[in-house]
């Protein structure tokens, strides 16, 4: 009969209780015990751990002073070690632990299994033979002829492979002759690397860096593959450096076979109270032979109560973003926008005061160069908004009920300038009076406006018509009287009712504006959104003149809570304006304008309907329509269908949209096909002009350990006539291996 053994070995003697036999006696046993630990050296205190050993037989090895355990073996020195093995030998000599056949170890919690093993007890170094490895945590897992334990937190593997994916068998995975692991550092380094998706090794590398667990750490990111019409075969490999803390780098080369190699760089940057990012995109056209390139910078914070955005885009050639995959900007741009502000806001209980100032300057993607682009450089912005009663005694309105007016200031001072020398300084100030009240059940509302414009207009700018220098001003004001009112009526168990009339009366009245410049001055589109305001157009330096009265109707239907419902809440909403003769430029000389609505339907299901039209009722025509259908029934399924129609109105000596005729149908879709796959679709087709803008496929496989989305389409240009070409590609994302820009 076999007998368990056990005892304990305390780094310099080893302290026995054991049976050792059933044929050896207890004298013989602790005599023998007390010559062993008289040929052990003295311990030194707080050198080692007591390490228990456990085994079938235990044998005494004078000459290493140690011992020889076989059989189930089990050695557990705390939590830094524990091993398992057929056979393992101690010596007290070199606090080696020799041991193979089954081997398993756990090293300051990472699992290793191989056929032998020699580990030092005190160094904690070791090497492992024919091993297979389970790191700590999401440390990864991998295989080696040979891995060296070079310390608590460090090891080298040899003739090895690794992957952070827990699947088996591993979906990908890199082999490298070498690879360094320093989990203290969150470090990998492999080289001679070979790169495999399930056995089939399909890139190479001399070197690869990349973290061992989710803590952010200098290494190579997910690659990504594309090919197009315009620019060929691109593949794009990534670079992460973490600089710091509050700082990093991402760098990317991309060679593209029909263009070159791009190179692409992403540096973000936060501290207290701000952040940062700077981007761009670079290469030698080989197609075109010049150097093309896009890059932007973002930037906001707050510095002594101002709050500091800044935005800045700026492109070496006027069709990069048609020629060259990039989300840095919208593909559909026409011009590239940059801006710095800074801002102080200031809300009390009463009013608010706010202060802006800063720089807009742009690069027009449609021109040939930027002579006459229309830059403003600098800005500045002042508004408030306070009761009458906050304002010091003696003011005109003492006697007033101040709690009911307000009075609201606004000043603008802008510099616009274009390179060809030519610049206009403008000065705005526009005060206004306000005055609310309820009557019944209606509310009042009263404004009063005035408005002086000045120019200083320097040489011959393309905006103004004239060919020398002047000083041009405008004087207007505006008054506008609104009554509005809520009703309701509520049917128990079922909805509530409202109905919101609201009328409101304008009347505008300005000096000559024809001589004045024109920055930034467009017509609004005409929908229910804008139905109502001082101006008919955006910007300053243009004023809707004459006489107008507008009015709409509002009403919600609002579901109480009842499950058996269909709909949730029903929003409709229309309305129109009237103008006198004389004040009908903006109605196309029509006493009526055209009629616009609103309707929002929510449903339940997560189905939604949002429709906005505009009809002419002289000409009987719809002349607006934008219609969209959505339904999203789960958080990774959804459907929405749209449809655009306009046709522009000509108001004010303006057009909307520049006069062009706008029929647009788009689709947008995610639908999940099972647990793993995915299937999206965005498309918009020009029906005007039986054409696709733009469109855009993709299937997509998210695994546990591995991603892999396939995408196609076509981009969009800033015009229907100018398309980026058609363009598909593969992107594989890696557990453990980092995106780019993420």
């Amino acid at each position: 009969m076999v007998v368990h053994r056990c005892c304990v070995v305390d780094a310099n003697k080893i302290n026995a209780n054991e049976m050792v036999s059933s044929r050896m006696n207890a004298p013989a046993w602790m005599l023998c015990l007390a010559a062993l630990m008289s040929l052990l050296p003295a311990p030194v205190r707080g050198e080692d751990k007591p390490m228990d050993v456990h085994a079938d037989t235990l044998e005494m090895d004078r000459e290493n002073q140690g011992i020889v355990a076989k059989g189930n073996v089990q050695l557990i020195q705390g939590s830094d070690m524990e091993l398992k093995a057929d056979e393992a030998g101690y010596s007290g000599k070199t606090r080696e632990v020799h041991a193979e056949g089954n081997v398993r170890l756990v090293h300051q919690g990472s699992r290793f299994s191989g056929d032998r093993v020699v580990y030092n007890t005190q160094t904690r170094v070791g090497h492992l033979d024919q091993v297979t490895m389970d790191a700590v945590g999401e440390g990864g897992r991998g295989g080696a002829k040979g891995i060296d334990l070079l310390g608590p937190d460090t090891l080298r593997m040899e003739d090895a492979w690794y992957t952070q994916c827990e699947c088996d068998p591993p979906p990908w995975k890199i082999s490298a002759n070498e690879i360094d692991i320093d989990r203290k550092e969150n470090s990998l380094i492999a080289r001679d690397v070979k790169f495999h998706v399930g056995q089939v090794p399909v890139a190479w590398l001399p070197w690869w860096e990349q973290p061992v667990n989710k803590q952010r750490k200098s290494g190579f990111l997910t690659p990504d593959i594309r090919t197009g019409d315009s620019n060929g075969f691109e593949v794009e490999i990534p670079y992460y450096f973490n600089l710091a803390p509050e700082r990093d780098m991402t760098v990317a080369v991309r060679p593209i076979t029909r263009r070159g190699v791009m190179g692409k760089m992403q540096y973000r940057y936060m501290g207290m109270g701000y952040e940062g990012k700077i981007q761009t995109q670079q290469i030698q056209d080989d197609l075109k032979d010049t150097w093309r390139g896009l890059s932007t910078f973002d930037h906001k914070g707050r510095l002594w109560g101002w709050d500091l955005v800044a935005r800045g885009e700026h492109s070496q050639t006027r069709d990069y973003i048609n020629d060259y995959h990039q989300n840095l900007v919208e593909s559909t741009a026409r011009r590239l926008e940059s801006h710095v502000t800074a801002a102080r806001h200031d809300i009390r209980d009463d009013g608010y005061s706010d202060l802006r100032f800063g720089a807009r300057w742009n690069q027009d993607l449609e021109a040939v160069d930027d002579q006459f682009t229309v830059q403003s450089l600098p800005f500045a912005v002042y508004s408030d908004s306070q009761p009458m009663n906050a304002l010091p005694d003696g003011w005109i309105f003492d006697h007033l009920d101040g709690n009911r007016w307000r009075l609201q200031r606004e000043f603008h001072l802008d510099h616009f300038y274009q390179t060809s020398g030519d610049a206009v300084q403008r000065f705005d100030a526009a005060p206004a009076v306000e005055y609310a009240r309820p009557l019944g059940v209606l509310r009042l509302k009263v404004r009063g406006q005035l408005r002086e414009t000045a120019y200083m207009i320097q040489g011959d700018p393309s905006q103004t018509g004239m060919n020398l220098d002047s000083t041009q001003h405008r004087e207007s004001s505006t008054v506008s009287a609104g009554l509005g009112t809520q009703l309701f009526k509520s049917y128990p168990g079922f909805a509530t009712h409202t109905l919101e009339p609201r009328i409101e009366y304008v009347h505008s009245a300005s000096t000559d504006q024809g001589l004045l410049p024109n920055y930034d001055a467009t017509q609004r589109y005409f929908a229910y959104s804008n139905l109502f305001g001082d101006s008919l157009y955006s910007g300053l330096d243009r004023i809707s003149i004459g006489h107008r009265v507008g009015y709409a109707l509002t009403s919600r239907l609002l579901n109480h809570g009842d499950a058996s419902a269909l709909w949730q809440n029903i929003e409709w909403s229309i309305g129109q304006r009237w103008a006198p003769e004389g004040s009908r430029e903006y109605q196309q000389g029509q006493d009526f304008s055209q009629v616009v609505s609103a309707l929002g339907i929510h449903l339940r299901g997560g189905w939604e309907i949002d429709a906005a039209n505009r009809y002419d009722p002289d000409e009987q025509e719809l002349e607006n329509t934008s219609v969209r259908l959505s339904v999203s029934p789960s958080r990774q399924d959804s459907i929405a269908l749209g449809y655009h129609y306009n046709q522009p109105s000509p108001a004010g000596g303006l057009m909307e949209n520049n006069g062009a005729l706008l029929e647009d149908a788009v689709i947008d879709t995610h639908l999940g096909l099972n647990e793993q796959w995915s299937w999206s679709q965005e498309a918009s087709y020009s029906l005007n002009q039986n054409t696709i803008k733009s469109w855009r496929t993709g299937l997509a496989y998210e695994h546990q350990c591995w991603k892999l989305s396939l995408e196609g389409g076509r981009n969009l240009a800033h015009d229907t006539d100018n398309h980026g070409g058609g363009f598909i590609g593969l992107f594989l994302g890696l557990k453990g291996i980092g995106d780019y820009g993420v």
